[in-house]
């Protein structure tokens, strides 16, 4: 509103085009003034007035509302259940003819429990009885045996000599053994007599000869068992026997006078 009365004051300020103008140079410019309205009057004054002053009231403060907590999420939300529908009952017809009973099936009988059989003790093995040692026989006196006939180096008759008491006491394998021992003592010292004859010219054999020997290692008799087919082969053999000389002494067990051995040679060029 002020600002309108003062656009219309300028309006009543303003010169009037119809007024007087001065000419010439030593003229004065001169401004006609004409009152103003009552209107405008107005204005002015209500211009000039001071402005009230309003007094603003402040707001009320607004009073905080209790805080609800939102619901929570563990508790399900309660739901209202369904109407229940009522339904009408069915009768159920009663059945006039009774049903057959059923007897349960029997029970099968236990099996009857097998009879334990009583396992009697084996009987313990009886101990076998060690054979007792057999008697050892006690070999006939030498003067019950037969003469033994040899022809010794002399070319006379030799008979066997009683044997002692010692070698009745030997078993018979035990004084094969004592013999088969002496033998060969006996052949290895011919062994080394052995020479080949010139009067064989080339000839080769073998000779079996039969000697008996006495206790004390003498030659008693020797002769050909089995001719090898050539004489101056077998006659070699002889003079091999009878060259070896005295022979070792009987081992002790051995009781008899004399004992006779057959011995094979072999001759080759």
């Amino acid at each position: 509103a002020a600002a309108l009365g003062l656009h219309m004051a300028g309006f009543a300020l303003r010169p009037d085009e119809a007024g007087a103008v001065s000419a010439g140079a030593g003229g004065e410019d001169l401004v006609s003034l004409q009152a103003a309205d009552a209107s405008i009057a107005a204005l002015v004054e209500d211009w000039d007035k001071p402005p009230e002053v309003v007094e603003e009231t402040p707001p009320e403060p607004e009073v905080p509302q209790a805080f609800e907590p939102p619901p929570s999420l563990d508790t399900p939300p309660e739901i209202a259940p369904p109407p229940v529908q009522m339904t009408e009952a069915l009768e159920v017809p009663q059945l006039s003819e009774a049903l057959p009973s059923v007897s349960p099936p029997p029970s099968p009988k236990p099996e009857p429990e097998p009879e334990k059989v009583e396992e009697k003790p084996k009987p313990k093995p009886k101990p076998k009885a060690e054979p007792k040692p057999a008697a050892k026989k006690k070999q006939p006196a030498a003067a019950a045996r037969p003469a033994q006939q040899a022809a010794g180096s002399g070319g006379g008759a030799q008979a066997g000599v009683g044997g002692s008491a010692q070698s009745a006491t030997l078993s018979k394998a035990r004084v094969n053994d004592l013999k088969a021992g002496w033998g060969a003592a006996i052949r290895s010292r011919i062994e080394r007599r052995k020479s080949y004859p010139r009067a064989a010219q080339g000839a080769a054999g073998t000779v079996i000869v039969h000697l008996t020997v006495s206790r004390a290692g003498a030659l008693s008799g020797v002769s050909v068992a089995r001719s090898s087919g050539n004489a101056a082969l077998d006659e070699a053999a002889i003079k091999a026997v009878r060259a070896a000389g005295r022979f070792p002494a009987a081992p002790k067990g051995l009781g008899e006078a004399s004992y006779s051995f057959t011995l094979p040679m072999r001759f080759a060029r």
